[in-house]
């Protein structure tokens, strides 16, 4: 009965996360949290482009790039991994590792105050997406959605992916941002007050929502399935932008 419900869970939840994502697409998940991976975005994409598409998992972390390979080479899923942070340049990079996977941090972000660190510090290499395209060949026409989650570093993702951003013609992308600490900022500023200008002066069309206003994750995830009260707490919120013939249904959501 678990199983049962964990299959249907994943495929609302997918639909609901990544309803502009096709068959035979690309998607690409930056930042990726193996400590739950029956519900791992890079799976979830995964189930959205079939076997004639692909996902590509960028992660910084060794730990969730060897977990997630087991996964993929034993069930043979269209996923490829690649093992680099992804930020506005190219070069080395100390990353404070979480006590979840999921709390991964860039050392040169400000701290995130809602979550714990282990004590573990890992030099790791980084660069910008729009190298990391050209250097693994992706096609940018195929690329459906790109899913940005990476704990404070994401606006700094985003710098480094102008090309794409300037000539991908159809494409969607979510960014987790939001967040009520300094790791939400930039300049003093609400990040996705600029991630939104930032995507805006690319042609994005974009639209900002709180956790808790989604119906998918504030109630039927929080209230009913993790029996978590979230209204009138300080929640991180979501990104969802689009470009030319794709666009942001009212349904869509995040988890």
């Amino acid at each position: 009965m678990k199983k049962l419900f964990w299959k249907i869970f994943k495929v609302i939840d997918g639909r609901l996360k990544f309803p502009c994502l096709l068959p035979g697409e690309i998607g690409i998940q930056l930042g990726f949290d193996m400590s739950a991976p029956v519900t791992s975005d890079l799976f979830l994409m995964a189930d959205s482009v079939g076997k004639k598409g692909t996902v590509i998992g960028i992660d910084p972390d060794p730990n969730n790039i060897a977990h997630a390979t087991q996964i993929i080479t034993s069930k043979n899923l269209p996923i490829q991994l690649i093992h680099h942070a992804v930020y506005a340049e190219k070069g080395s990079i100390q990353l404070l590792l979480g006590d979840k996977a999921s709390w991964n941090q860039l050392a040169a972000i400000p701290l995130d105050t809602d979550v714990s660190f282990s004590g573990k510090i890992i030099t790791v290499e980084m660069d910008t997406l729009d190298n990391l395209i050209e250097l693994n060949n992706i096609d940018i026409a195929k690329i459906g959605h790109i899913n940005i989650t990476i704990n404070g570093a994401e606006y700094y993702a985003l710098k480094g992916m102008g090309h794409l951003l300037s000539n991908a013609k159809n494409i969607c992308i979510t960014v987790i941002a939001g967040r009520y600490d300094d790791s939400g900022t930039i300049n003093d500023q609400p990040d996705f007050k600029i991630i939104k200008q930032l995507l805006l002066q690319h042609g994005f069309k974009v639209k900002f929502r709180r956790m808790h206003k989604l119906f998918w994750w504030g109630f039927i995830v929080n209230t009913i399935i993790r029996r978590r009260w979230i209204y009138g707490k300080k929640n991180y919120g979501v990104i969802m932008a689009a470009k030319g013939n794709k666009h942001i249904p009212w349904y869509q959501s995040f988890s």
